[in-house]
């Protein structure tokens, strides 16, 4: 079953909310790096940007339907979350 228009442009607007607060987390990850022990930030900022975007947007999926997404379903919206890999890798690579 293929994602309503409705939910897809719910979910851009999720990434790009999502999107708009890297600036901030990348103010806020040294305090996180004595944590968590990572050591390659552009790694763990990566992954906690998409696995944030792909929980919020699972369990938006949740609420709004009101069960859990079917596997074609969990695949488009990792597919649309992974449309955005580009700019997100370019959104943390430019605010510096």
């Amino acid at each position: 079953m293929p994602l309503s228009p409705e939910f897809r442009k719910y979910i851009e607007d999720t990434i790009h909310g999502i999107m708009a607060g890297i600036p901030t987390l990348k103010k806020e990850y040294p305090r996180f790096k004595s944590d968590w022990k990572f050591e390659n930030e552009f790694d763990f900022l990566y992954g906690c940007i998409v696995g944030q975007m792909l929980g919020t947007c699972l369990t938006a999926f949740k609420i709004i339907y009101n069960r859990e997404a079917k596997p074609d379903e969990i695949l488009s919206i990792g597919e649309l979350v992974e449309s955005y890999f580009p700019l997100i890798r370019d959104a943390i690579k430019n605010n510096s």
